[in-house]
């Protein structure tokens, strides 16, 4: 199975990417990374576009604030069309980020 990095950045939240698909057969996108908040019990995390479209969502339940958690991976089933795609990840309510966050999208080929 090939894979192939699409971003691999530090934070802070949103970021965005571009890439090229390597095929047209079923993907599995690969997502993980950290976030904060400044509350307690809240579930924080990632959500996923690709081409402007969301897709999914990386999370963790948060009991504690001002810690960086990472978030459980999201593996998402995708369809991509040959030629440039854009990833974007942005912060979902109640998610901090900053350059102390680490970010990483890989397609499974």
């Amino acid at each position: 199975m090939a894979v192939q990095v699409i971003l691999s950045q530090q934070g802070g939240l949103p970021l965005k990417a571009t890439f090229n698909s390597e095929g047209d057969q079923p993907v599995i996108l690969e997502v993980n990374g950290s976030v904060w908040t400044e509350l307690p019990n809240y579930m924080i995390g990632i959500l996923i576009q690709i081409d402007g479209q969301s897709v999914g969502q990386a999370q963790i339940f948060s009991n504690t604030p001002e810690t960086h958690r990472a978030v459980v991976p999201a593996y998402i089933q995708l369809q991509l069309g040959f030629g440039q795609h854009t990833i974007e990840l942005y912060p979902l309510s109640f998610t901090l980020s900053d350059s102390n966050d680490l970010y990483t999208a890989v397609i499974h080929y």
